[in-house]
C-alpha cells in the first residue's frame, strides 16, 4: 500500500499534493492526541503494533504511514484516521459541496474523497474511487459498512458470505468486523458510496 498524500478537490480534478504540509499536521495532530491520553511514544507502539522510530518520524513530519497503519495508531486512541488527518472543532452540521473535499489516497489506484468536514458522530459517508485492477483488502473493523454504485462495477468477497457483483445503482450492507475485499476487474472503474457506522476512516 503506497503512502498517502492530502488532495484539495476542485472543479472535479484533484489539485497539487503538498505532502510536507500533511505530514506537518498528521504529526501536530498524533502528538497533541498521544499527549491528551498522557501516553509515551513507547505505549502507543505497543497499542498500535508499530515501531517506535516509526511513530516518531511520524510524529516529527518526516514519514506519512499508510491508511492502515493509520488506522491502527486512530484505534489506539480512540479516534479515527479522518479525525487525525482533518482535526475540526465539533459541528452540529457539515457540508461539503461537489468541487470541495479532500481526497487521501487508499493505495495505488484507489482514493477516498471525505463528505464530511470532520468524522460524523454515527457514521461516516465517504467516495470511493477504484481505477481497473485494484483489490484491497480489510481485515475487519467495528460496526457496519454500507456501498453504493454511482459508476462501473464493484466485486465484494465477505468471509463466509462469498462474492457479490455490484453495478451501477446496487446497495450493499454488512457487518464490517467480518474480513472482506472490494475489487475491479481489469477492464472498468469504479465510483461509489462507503458508508461506516461508526465512523472507521
Amino acid at each position: 500500500m503506497r503512502n498517502m498524500a492530502s488532495i484539495t478537490v476542485e472543479d472535479g480534478e484533484p489539485g497539487p499534493v503538498d505532502e510536507k504540509e500533511v505530514a506537518a499536521a498528521l504529526g501536530a495532530a498524533l502528538r497533541t492526541l498521544r499527549k491528551t491520553h498522557g501516553l509515551t511514544l513507547r505505549q502507543l507502539a505497543e497499542r498500535c503494533g508499530l515501531s517506535q522510530p516509526f511513530l516518531s518520524q511520524i510524529e516529527n513530519g518526516k514519514a506519512m504511514p499508510s491508511l492502515t497503519a493509520l488506522h491502527h495508531v486512530a484505534r489506539a486512541l480512540g479516534t479515527t484516521a479522518h479525525e487525525l488527518l482533518q482535526p475540526q472543532a465539533e459541528a452540529e452540521v457539515s457540508l461539503v459541496r461537489r468541487r470541495e473535499g479532500s481526497a487521501y489516497q487508499l493505495a495505488e489506484g484507489a482514493t477516498v474523497r471525505f463528505l464530511t468536514s470532520r468524522s460524523a458522530r454515527r457514521l461516516e459517508p465517504n467516495e470511493v474511487e477504484y481505477e481497473p485492477g485494484v483489490r484491497i483488502e480489510n481485515t475487519g473493523h467495528a460496526g457496519e459498512e454500507a456501498i453504493y454504485i454511482l459508476e462501473g462495477r464493484l466485486t465484494v468477497e465477505i468471509e463466509g458470505f462469498g462474492r457479490t457483483e455490484l453495478e451501477r445503482g446496487d446497495a450493499y450492507l454488512y457487518p464490517a468486523a467480518i474480513p472482506h475485499v472490494l475489487s475491479t476487474d481489469e477492464s472498468r472503474a469504479c465510483r461509489f458510496l462507503i458508508i461506516t457506522s461508526p465512523p472507521s476512516f
